[in-house]
C-alpha cells in the first residue's frame, strides 16, 4: 500500500509539472480579482494565474487533511467506546460464569423426568 501512494504522490507531481509547462503562457498572465460586498470594494494586486492555480490546490488539501483528521479523531473515540463496552460486557459474562448456581430458585417438574423418551 506504501508504494501504491508513492506511485500516485509521483503521478500528481508529473501530472502537475506537465500541466505548468503546457500551459506556461497562459498561467503566466496577471490577473487582478475584485470583491465588492456590502458597499465596500476590495481588490488585490496583480498577482499570475498559476498562483491562484496553486493556492487553490493548496487550499484544497488543507481542507481535505483537516477533514481526515476529524473523522479519524471521532472514528477513534468510536473504536474506544466499543473496546469499553466489549471490556465491560466480557466482565459481566465472567462474573455471570463464576455465580455458583442454585437448584432451589428453580421449580423441577417431577412428571417429564418420569416420562420415557422414544
Amino acid at each position: 500500500m506504501k508504494y501504491l501512494r508513492v506511485a500516485a504522490l509521483i503521478l500528481l507531481f508529473f501530472f502537475s509539472m506537465l500541466f505548468f509547462v503546457q500551459n506556461h503562457e497562459l498561467l503566466s498572465t496577471t490577473v487582478r480579482l475584485y470583491l465588492s460586498i456590502f458597499g465596500l470594494e476590495l481588490h488585490s494586486k496583480e498577482i499570475p494565474y498559476y498562483l491562484i492555480v496553486l493556492l487553490a490546490f493548496v487550499a484544497g488539501g488543507f481542507i481535505s487533511l483537516a477533514y481526515l483528521l476529524a473523522e479519524k479523531i471521532r472514528l477513534g473515540a468510536e473504536l474506544r467506546r466499543g473496546r469499553s463496552k466489549i471490556k465491560d460486557l466480557e466482565e459481566e459474562v465472567n462474573s455471570l460464569r463464576n455465580m455458583p448456581l442454585e437448584d432451589s430458585g428453580y421449580a423441577v417438574d417431577s412428571s417429564e423426568n418420569q416420562k420415557p423418551r422414544t
